[in-house]
Order: C-alpha cells, then sequence, then structure tokens
C-alpha cells in the first residue's frame, strides 16, 4: 500500500493529499516561507499521524527570459527626448530591472528610459540605447539617429 500524506497550512486548511512527493501551490515566487507555516502528516486509512512542521524554505524566483522595447529604431531631433519603454518576459519575472546604456554618449544619453539627443549632435550620427536585465542579462536595443533641429 502506498503511503498516503496530507499538508496543511498553519490555520488547518488542507492544501493538498496524496502520495510523496507532494508540492505546495498557490505560494508567491521569491516568498521566504517560515518553519511551521505548512504541517505535514501521515494517513493511514482515516487516522493522521501527529502533525510535523515543514522546514523553512525560499519558493523560487520567477527568472526573465527576455526583454523588447517600444520602439526598435527612431529619429530624434537634437536637444530633444525620447521615452523608451522595456518590456521583461515573462510579465510575472521576479527581477525586472536593469540599466540603460548609450553607445555613443557624443550622440546622445539615457537615463531611466529616457533618450535625450545632444544639441550639438553629429546631424545624421547614430547610438543605440540599451537596456539589459539584471536578472539573466538579456538585452533590448533601439538605434536613435539624430537629426538637424526644426527652424522656427
Amino acid at each position: 500500500m502506498v503511503d498516503t500524506f496530507r499538508i496543511y497550512k498553519k490555520d488547518g486548511t488542507k492544501v493538498t493529499e496524496g502520495a510523496s512527493p507532494l508540492s505546495i501551490t498557490g505560494v508567491a515566487a521569491n516568498t521566504q516561507v517560515a518553519k511551521g507555516d505548512y504541517t505535514a502528516v501521515r494517513v493511514s486509512g482515516d487516522v493522521e499521524s501527529a502533525k510535523v512542521d515543514i522546514p523553512a524554505f525560499k519558493t523560487l524566483p520567477i527568472a526573465v527570459t527576455g526583454v523588447t522595447l517600444d520602439k526598435t529604431a527612431a529619429d530624434v531631433e537634437q536637444g530633444a527626448t525620447l521615452k523608451l519603454t522595456p518590456t521583461v518576459a515573462p510579465a510575472n519575472a521576479t527581477d525586472k530591472s536593469g540599466a540603460w546604456a548609450s553607445s555613443n554618449t557624443a550622440i546622445a544619453t539615457v537615463s531611466g528610459g529616457t533618450v535625450t539627443v545632444k544639441s550639438d549632435a553629429t546631424v545624421d550620427g547614430t547610438t543605440e540605447i540599451s537596456f539589459t536585465t539584471t536578472d539573466g542579462g538579456k538585452a533590448a536595443k533601439c538605434t536613435v539617429t539624430a537629426k538637424a533641429k526644426a527652424e522656427g
């Protein structure tokens, strides 16, 4: 006969039942769970063993699998700005942070996704603006081309 086990939350709510190994579902990613937040019992017929605290554990984070920018290329006038927005996949990734960079700061700089083309940037000069995720080093790029400032 296969052993049956039950897992309960601290408040007595049954989470799951079945043969070992069992999984605790419904706990958010990257969450620290304290010893005793869940208990386990062995079941024989209708009789449960004494409850045993499940040791403390931390759930796994959800890793970044990719990133895109809302634009892959843009023409921007000298002295003007452009806002770029990254979209990290999956949407529920634990750490969506990242770093912005410009491959040619003589043309444009970037901070927090706002690209500023320098007022003295070379007309038709280009730079690649990139966003690289902290988790996994996934990168997306947008080529920004400096255009002459409109007269007037």
